[in-house]
């Protein structure tokens, strides 16, 4: 019987790998149409602008390939969106199919080596285009690691040579093409293991529902036809709890993964972003700037939906705990209010507060998960409505001396809700009906966090809502009335930014694209610096010199990462009996816990990863 398991098991191992395969040859031929006419329609450009100052029937003969090899790749397409059966598909016709891909990659090497142009200009032209194309098929192959990096190898190596033949200052572009290709065949292998991983778990759970399926089935029948054999009814019931323990695990590996993958992605989206944030204050001209902040608004909505899957995984994982902490529940309202000002005005829409004047000055909660159950609910309304109005109401339910119910009101003006779409409305990735989908966007996951963090706060949600007539969505939380003092508002922060900040500032980053970026916010926020590449130059930097103010440190570093480098150094201030240096954590570390772990290490605050420019300069002119 040992035995037969194990062949079942390799057995089943064997189908989802074959599975896994014709899943990603299956995701490169539907991604490859629309890369094929992209492809084929740049090449006729790149033909139009080279014809002027290259030999034109090289042009010629180089055109014609590109425009054979669409039209076969073409055909092909063809041919698979009218197939009725999908066998031999990935086996014989999917190969040629990956083959034709490679020779379009090709032909786009022999642009780089053949059609490399005199001109500066034209010679930008074509880098550019080239390295277009080669990320551009990172979307597209990324599903199988080999085919992409062929892919890329064809399209950038040719060009590469190219520039090497021709010597002297073109080495050095050489060098780069050289590095831009690992570093694009590098992020082809990351986004490859996930995308593999992602699929074998998917065939995992499938196979785990499919087995306990295939249980519970068994024993209904046991319970009909064999009713006699408790102890055996009661062997395939553990069998079956078994199956669920394991089901509920791979679920929060599942969460736990997404989690990983949001960090990992939060830290190039700090270069992006970054980027952008100084793009957008240098000298650009109207159309730059309008492009950079086309690209920077993207950014941070893709920021936000990473944010959103980050919490939804945390919550799902279990790992997302709630503070109690004064706080002024006015305040914070206002603040909010001001935040989403910009985004209500590109809306028409109007933001109105109504608050209570028996509202406690303090009370204890969670005032971050407020300020995002508050969020998600104004973005909801702004992005509902046209040329109306959003109003936050709070009202106080009861009130004792030491605590108080309250109902926090998001009203608005806009589309409305029907009685059959509010029954699914808090659900995960769910939003009102498929058109609401496609015409205003979203994940879905915004509400139902909402509803995650009202739960664990013990609290009741709804909605009162009619189509067309606006809706009303509503939170009742009971809070502790609190006698402490809380801090200035972030109004009287802002208020302090606005001035120049002076100051020498120790940055301690690894990265050098987030080295650069830190070091130009550093420069417009008025700063003098030096940097360090890991925790032990930072260490003994800061035993050399006394003139810092401040320490920007990112956590993790080779050699000394960012905690054991601050432990170091506070043994080092105990010891030299000196005062004591304000300690800033600069990371994409976002879970739980992790602002903790800062700062028991001896940090004094927590920046997190995209930095924005003005949360920067606001932390910086708290300690400064």
């Amino acid at each position: 019987m040992p035995g037969l398991i194990d062949a079942d098991e390799l057995q089943e191992s064997s189908k989802n790998k074959h599975k896994i395969w014709r899943e990603q040859v299956r995701l490169v031929e539907v991604n490859a149409v629309l890369s094929n006419i992209v492809s084929l329609v740049v090449a006729m450009l790149l033909a139009f602008v080279l014809w002027r100052s290259e030999p034109h029937g090289l042009i010629m003969l180089w055109a014609a390939y590109m425009i054979a090899v669409s039209a076969i790749r073409a055909a092909m397409d063809y041919m698979q969106s009218s197939r009725v059966s999908d066998e031999l598909v990935h086996d014989v016709f999917g190969r040629w199919y990956l083959l034709f891909i490679l020779l379009t990659a090709t032909g786009w090497g022999m642009a780089g080596y053949f059609l490399f142009p005199v001109e500066p200009s034209l010679q930008l032209v074509l880098g550019f285009v080239l390295a277009g194309i080669a990320s551009g098929g990172l979307s597209v192959m990324s599903p199988i690691f080999k085919l992409y990096f062929l892919y890329l190898f064809l399209v950038i190596f040719p060009v590469a040579l190219r520039l090497f033949m021709m010597g002297d200052e073109f080495t050095i572009l050489a060098i780069t093409t050289i590095f831009y290709m690992a570093v694009m065949g590098k992020i082809g292998s990351n986004i490859n293991k996930s995308f593999l991983n992602a699929l074998e778990m998917r065939f995992h759970n499938e196979s785990l529902i499919k087995f306990m399926s295939q249980a519970r089935n068994e024993s209904e029948d046991l319970n009909e036809e064999l009713s006699t054999e408790i102890e055996q009814r009661k062997r395939v019931e553990k069998e079956l709890h078994k199956a669920k323990e394991m089901a509920e695990t791979a679920s929060k590996t599942k969460s736990e993964f997404l989690a990983n993958m949001s960090h990992e992605i939060r830290t190039p989206m700090n270069g992006i972003l970054g980027t952008l944030q100084l793009l957008k204050g240098s000298g650009l001209n109207k159309s730059q700037k309008e492009y950079v902040c086309i690209a920077y608004n993207s950014g941070e909505f893709l920021l936000s939906l990473l944010n959103d899957i980050l919490d939804f995984s945390k919550i799902e994982a279990g790992k997302l705990e709630l503070e109690s902490i004064p706080f002024d529940l006015n305040s914070l309202i206002r603040e909010l209010t001001i935040l989403l000002k910009q985004k209500a005005d590109e809306r028409q829409v109007k933001l109105y507060i109504d608050l209570n004047s028996a509202t406690p000055a303090v009370i204890r909660g969670d005032p971050v998960r407020i300020r995002q159950i508050l969020t998600n609910l104004v973005t909801n309304a702004i992005k509902f409505t046209e040329k109306g109005t959003v109003t936050i109401k709070v009202t106080v339910l009861q009130k004792t001396e030491k605590a108080v119910r309250l109902k926090l009101e998001v009203i608005d003006t806009g589309i409305g809700i029907s009685k059959e779409s509010q029954r699914k409305l808090f659900n995960s990735f769910t939003q009102a009906d498929g058109s609401t989908t496609r015409k205003y966007g979203g994940t879905g996951l915004g509400l139902a966090i909402v509803r995650q963090l009202v739960t664990m706060m013990r609290g009741r949600l709804g909605v009162d809502s009619e189509e067309g007539k606006g809706a009303c969505f509503w939170v009742e939380i009971d809070f502790e009335i609190s006698h402490e003092s809380v801090q200035g508002s972030n109004s009287e922060a802002t208020q302090v930014i606005e001035k120049q900040i002076a100051g020498r500032a120790l940055l301690v980053e690894d990265n050098p694209v987030n080295q650069i970026i830190a070091k130009k916010m550093l420069e417009k926020i008025g700063l003098s610096f030096e940097v360090v590449s890991n925790g032990e130059e930072a260490v003994n930097r800061l035993k050399q010199a006394h003139n810092f103010n401040l320490v920007l440190m990112d956590c993790q570093m080779p050699v000394m990462d960012g905690y054991a480098a601050t432990q170091a150094f506070r043994e080092y201030e105990k010891e030299a009996s000196l005062q004591r240096l304000p300690v800033i954590a600069m990371t994409a570390n976002s879970m739980q816990g992790d602002k903790e772990k800062c700062l028991s290490a001896g940090m004094d605050d927590y920046v997190s990863k995209p930095v924005n420019q003005q949360a920067l300069k606001q932390t910086l002119a708290k300690w400064l």
